[in-house]
């Protein structure tokens, strides 16, 4: 199967269906809490159905993983997981601020390591990012070429500091304020960290344990597709089960010296 095409078909599914809810009020209307133990928005259930169904069209058989649904088998032999977060940036969108994605993966195994293929699309502007395993990461069908930046100091780095659930994790992220350049964050991870594949941040940074697997398995492949690299705060190759409630804490950059240094100031406990 041509997942590539199978998820750019799905992704146009979702962007149509939500574009019109975009800093809606029925955008925001809570319908539940999804797998992941968030609540869940309109918009979100609206995408992810958008996609599920797409997927369905087009002859797929998976086990999708996704933050609203959980785990759940389409089709009688599922051999793939799909493993989606039908909104990143849900706040983002429910507020206007332009900046959301769909980020959907497909992976062999259950685990993050066995990633085929990846695509994260904004929502708003239809920018695509894709990878496939082996293949290279693209940028509306130009390869993507990462930060060569290997001085930490001349960086600039994404870090998500959104509900930090230790004085710990404040503290080691000090230790990175004091040496980067610049800092972003703009509210869609998984939407940042191909701007690390891209080039743009030269590294993104969270190491809050609190972000999902889902939001960030399609954006993993494509930024190793690129030549980055994706470790955890320690500096291990990042994998992990693919299920909803799943959580993880990594350094994301564009060459493997810059992430070492990173990785040295956030890695350990002060």
């Amino acid at each position: 199967m041509d997942w590539i095409k199978v998820l750019t078909t799905a992704a146009d599914a979702a962007r149509k269906d939500v574009l019109g809810l975009f800093a809606s009020e029925s955008a925001a209307e809570v319908l539940g809490v999804g797998a992941g133990g968030d609540l869940t928005r309109r918009i979100d259930v609206t995408a992810e159905r958008a996609i599920i169904c797409s997927l369905k069209e087009q002859g797929a058989q998976f086990t999708v993983v996704s933050e609203e649904l959980g785990i759940e088998s389409v089709g009688v032999r599922p051999q793939f997981s799909v493993v989606m977060d039908p909104i990143d940036g849900t706040t983002n969108a429910i507020r206007g601020i332009p900046f959301f994605a769909t980020s959907i993966g497909v992976s062999s195994t259950s685990r993050l390591s066995g990633m085929e293929a990846g695509l994260v699309v904004d929502l708003l502007n239809g920018t695509t990012f894709v990878a496939e395993r082996g293949r290279g990461s693209f940028l509306d069908k130009t390869p993507l070429k990462p930060s060569t930046t290997t001085d930490v100091g001349r960086a600039l780095v994404g870090v998500d500091l959104n509900a930090p659930r230790s004085e710990d994790c404040l503290q080691r992220s000090l230790q990175l304020f004091r040496k980067v350049d610049k800092i972003r964050h703009l509210g869609a991870n998984a939407l940042e960290l191909c701007y690390v594949a891209s080039g743009a941040y030269d590294a993104f940074v969270d190491i809050r344990n609190r972000l999902r697997i889902t939001d960030i398995a399609a954006a993993q492949l494509i930024i190793c597709e690129a030549g980055g690299v994706m470790l955890t705060p320690e500096g291990r190759e990042l994998d992990a089960p693919l299920v909803p409630t799943q959580r993880v804490s990594f350094v994301a950059a564009g060459n493997r010296e810059l992430c070492n240094q990173i990785s040295k100031l956030v890695g350990a406990s002060l």
